[in-house]
């Protein structure tokens, strides 16, 4: 249960009762739309909903939820108050005797009159007079939106220039990066460009001086009955000195880059296993930034130098999962691979003397050396590879292959494209 510490009053919970014409239920869709978006652990009712726009206490997370909330309502105010365009459907916005004043319809026509247009409908000349009206308030509704929104899209402007975002970039090895360099590297160029909000860059001198008068101002939300701003707009500041630069792509529409992280890999009863991998990407501008698109996850990892991966590291750094069998497909495709490495590693130990087996165990066994003086045949280790090859489980490994594919899909789901 929550305590008095866990609560807070939400602070906007004035405007949005007022904007929402006190109508909770919208809020209530709004929060049963969004509950996992803005951090909720499921919708929230009606009693809370009604707590927390009459400013009482609520817990934290419903509060936050609610801020939400209040942003997307100063971010496009229209799509949350935008009246119907036929007076049939006014009673699905607001109650009749609301629009009966906020029209002002009483100065052409009764309330009896009008409280009974669903089930009369009015006449022709009555309807297209209720009907005029509803577009005037429409029209200045719209108006009074569209400049609170271009006001906010000011104050941000300046904001944006005078805290500006920037994407820093390191050419190492003749591949850019973008971010962190990721490894003690030498970078033989560094830039930093800037991106997000274009600010007031192009704005006119009259914008801007309205920029700065404007963020001195508190820009509340239109006030929709009377269909205008809640707010006077100020006198320009004049004659700002104010600086900002262009937000644009400084090499070309796109280009090839890399991306350097470390991949930890859990091994079974011993320590964390780390390497450090090269993915191939793409760079491409997107409007107001560069934006990233993989085109070769995990193409390098790094041992003393760098090198290509294997399928089979790039199958564990995707899916976590490290190989244990192969197919009789698999292993037959690199057979002459495999006994040409074993019949090397047959050479390096031909002095050892192997270890007895159970039943033999008093009896021993000669080396490599001494059962063959001549030198160790390639044949040897073409009988080895077959009796591997005898005991490879197929169940085993397609068990395994279906269990790589599924984790490979869902990595591959998670790249980022255009």
């Amino acid at each position: 249960m929550a305590t008095k510490a866990d609560t807070v009053v939400f602070a906007q919970a004035q405007a949005i009762r007022q904007f929402t014409l006190g109508q909770n239920k919208r809020v209530e869709a709004w929060l049963a739309d969004n509950w996992e978006r803005v951090g909720l652990t499921g919708p929230i009712n009606k009693s809370t909903v009604s707590k927390a726009l009459s400013s009482m206490p609520v817990v934290k997370p419903v509060a936050d939820a609610l801020d939400v909330l209040f942003s997307e309502l100063r971010d496009d105010p229209w799509a949350w108050c935008q009246p119907p365009t036929q007076i049939e459907d006014m009673p699905r916005y607001a109650p009749l005797n609301w629009w009966f004043k906020t029209l002002r319809l009483k100065d052409g026509l009764s309330w009896t009159r009008f409280e009974r247009m669903p089930s009369k409908p009015l006449t022709d000349e009555d309807r297209s007079w209720v009907q005029e009206r509803l577009d005037e308030w429409s029209d200045r509704l719209k108006g009074a939106c569209d400049q609170f929104q271009n006001d906010r899209a000011l104050v941000r402007a300046l904001e944006a220039d005078e805290n500006p975002e920037f994407q820093t970039w390191f050419l190492v090895g003749g591949e850019w990066r973008l971010g962190e360099v990721g490894e003690r590297v030498n970078a033989e160029k560094e830039l930093r460009r800037r991106v997000g909000n274009a600010g007031l860059h192009g704005r006119s001198d009259q914008e801007i001086g309205m920029a700065w008068a404007l963020a001195d101002a508190v820009l509340t939300l239109p006030d929709i009955p009377e269909a205008k701003l809640t707010y006077t707009r100020p006198n320009a500041v004049p004659t700002i000195t104010h600086f900002s630069e262009p937000i644009e792509p400084w090499n070309g529409q796109e280009f090839e880059g890399v991306e350097v992280g470390e991949i930890t890999h859990e091994k079974p009863y011993t320590m964390k296993q780390t390497f450090t991998v090269i993915s191939k990407v793409r760079f491409y501008w997107a409007g107001d930034r560069y934006a990233v698109e993989d085109t070769e996850p995990f193409a390098e990892v790094k041992d003393d130098e760098w090198r290509a991966t294997t399928a089979q590291e790039r199958d564990l750094f995707m899916t976590g999962v490290e190989r244990k069998h192969l197919t009789r497909g698999e292993l037959d495709a690199m057979r002459d691979e495999w006994v040409d490495q074993a019949w090397v590693d047959m050479k390096a130990r031909q002095d050892e003397k192997e270890k007895p087996d159970f039943a033999n165990k008093f009896q021993p066994v000669p080396s490599l050396r001494e059962r063959f003086p001549d030198g160790i045949p390639r044949s040897f280790a073409e009988d080895a590879f077959e009796r591997v090859f005898a005991k490879i489980d197929e169940e085993a490994a397609a068990d395994e292959q279906r269990e790589v594919a599924r984790r490979r899909m869902a990595f591959m789901r998670q790249l980022r494209r255009r």
